[in-house]
């Protein structure tokens, strides 16, 4: 595969007729002219394009041309794209069987797996080249984020007090209901911690000792180390 640096494009010169390369130039794109075998443009990523005017599309659908053109972009390429330039209402004001175009382009897509593209004109042909070439080979991803749910003062309060250790939603709201308030319960005795709350008084002590020892100042050899909670008693 040859590997094409973002912003360069290898155009086949039966295409300078076309008038794309032209204006392809004119969006900051480096060209490189060459003979395809197959494809007209060849850009970065093995992004194989063979364009498609409306009235060559029919043409090359009705003389068989179109499958076999498409047998051989998908050999060639890893990523064969079909690009179908015009007015694509011109195609079925010509041809009656309109199930047969629907047919041979889903044949295209599902069976060839090929990528289709849809341009109005020329212009807006080079303008989509343009920005495939330069795009990032690397996939994208985007994700939208729903928006976080606003959690009312009510449910802030629970979640302070159950933050405190051994303690846990169940037990925060019993002692909220008790007590009332968020500071009600700091300011809550072992005996008040331990009763109200249905916490075992060792782990009622812990707490009220978290609460109430000075932040900085060393307790000595008597101070209960927060990490030596009674996990069982969650």
């Amino acid at each position: 595969m040859l590997r094409l640096r973002p912003g360069v494009v290898v155009v086949d010169k039966r295409e300078e007729k076309s008038g794309v390369p032209k204006i392809l130039l004119k969006l900051g794109v480096s060209l490189r002219y060459e003979f395809l075998e197959v494809g007209d443009y060849l850009l970065p990523g093995d992004i194989l394009i063979e364009r498609k005017e409306v009235g060559d599309f029919l043409s090359s659908l009705l003389d068989g041309r179109l499958f076999d053109q498409a047998s051989n972009l998908v050999k060639v390429s890893e990523n064969p794209t079909i690009l179908i330039e015009g007015d694509f209402s011109k195609i079925f004001a010509r041809f009656e069987n309109k199930a047969a175009i629907w047919g041979a382009i889903a044949s295209l897509g599902y069976d060839f797996k090929l990528t289709l593209l849809y341009t109005p004109s020329p212009e807006e042909t080079a303008n989509l080249i343009a920005m495939i070439s330069k795009r990032s080979p690397k996939r994208e991803e985007y994700h939208l984020k729903p928006k976080r749910k606003r959690a009312d003062i009510h449910e802030l309060q629970l979640n302070i007090v159950a933050s405190l250790p051994g303690v846990g939603v169940v037990r925060a709201k019993r002692l909220l209901e008790k007590l009332g308030t968020v500071r009600a319960v700091f300011s809550a005795d072992v005996g008040q911690l331990s009763r109200l709350g249905g916490i075992p008084y060792e782990t009622s002590l812990k707490i009220f000792k978290l609460l109430n020892t000075r932040y900085g100042v060393k307790a000595g050899e008597e101070q209960e180390k927060i990490d030596n909670f009674n996990q069982e008693d969650i």
